[in-house]
């Protein structure tokens, strides 16, 4: 895949969780080869906040898309997957000041989530605004972080992140579907 660093191995209301399976679809948005690029039945997104909270909401999305998909058998390697690239973009993805808009369009939120169901994987997406490409640490017993892109590599069939046209990366990673 030219651009990508790969490696092998909608909204949210308090309370609530709604999956629109198609909202803001866009294959600029998305790092997904032309195979991942299922029907809009088989895509669900939520635009998260920079907030702590959304790694939990993302967890929380996961598994309600995943069991209306019948996929709980991956449901817990998708919620930690799901949690770590999210965490990271939380982390290192947000930039200290958002591009002013340069229409009356509605800015891209800071960080997205998208699950694409493929036939044979379940692709799980994170979008933020940086370009700086995530890298997997050398494990250390005594850090208390560094260990997620790590988990992702362990729990995924393959990973990556990929820049976006428009500026900011896509991190990806592609869980098996049993079967």
């Amino acid at each position: 895949m030219t651009g990508t660093k790969g490696h092998d191995a909608a909204g949210s209301q308090e309370g609530s969780i709604v999956a629109n399976l198609a909202s803001g679809f866009s294959p600029a948005l998305s790092a997904a080869p032309a195979r991942y690029q299922p029907a809009a039945a088989s895509i669900a997104a939520l635009p998260l906040c920079p907030a702590p909270a959304s790694a939990r909401s993302a967890r929380d999305f996961t598994a309600a898309v995943l069991r209306t998909w019948g996929l709980t058998d991956i449901l817990p390697d998708a919620r930690l997957v799901v949690s770590e690239l999210v965490t990271n973009a939380l982390r290192y993805g947000i930039i200290a000041e958002l591009p002013a808009p340069s229409s009356r369009a509605q800015p891209p939120p800071p960080i997205r989530l998208r699950l694409l169901r493929h036939p044979a994987a379940l692709r799980c997406e994170v979008t933020d605004l940086s370009n700086v490409m995530p890298t997997c640490l050398a494990t250390n017993d005594s850090a208390e972080i560094g260990r997620g892109l790590s988990l992702v590599a362990a729990l995924s069939h393959q990973w990556g992140a990929t820049p976006l046209p428009a500026g900011g990366k896509c991190v990806w990673a592609d869980l098996r579907l049993p079967g």
